[in-house]
């Protein structure tokens, strides 16, 4: 049904989905920390979620929701690739782990009102 797939909540099951990926890198690299022939795996996957949200996201004005622009590969700044930090990957972890609960509470905010839309009740 339409009403379940709106561009918003589309948008927060796709966030919710690149999330989790990017928990699943991270517990990668913290879990192969001490293996010296492991190669860290990239945890930045925002490049996914912009991209996504350049293509669903329309807005009556260009100020309402900046979308990011993506930082080019000259920029970016080259990860070891012979070590794990495993204080960057926990902090890593836990800031992926916010983002993650705000989708997931936003998609529940949603739904909700999509209930009580259905059902008539506010409470």
């Amino acid at each position: 049904m339409k009403i379940f797939n709106t561009p918003n909540i589309v948008l927060l099951k796709r966030s919710l989905d690149v999330y989790a990926k990017e928990h699943e890198a991270i517990a990668q690299n913290i879990a192969n920390a001490n293996n010296p022939q492991y190669k860290k795996e990239k945890t930045d996957f925002s490049e996914l979620l912009t991209a996504n949200m350049e293509r669903k996201l329309k807005t009556s004005d260009p100020r309402h929701i900046a979308n990011p622009e993506p930082v080019p590969e000259s920029d970016k700044p080259n990860q070891p690739k012979e070590a794990v930090d495993v204080s960057e990957e926990m902090g890593k972890l836990a800031e992926n782990q916010i983002r993650y609960d705000f989708s997931a509470r936003a998609l529940q905010r949603a739904y909700r009102g999509i209930f009580a839309a259905i059902t008539g009740r506010t409470g």
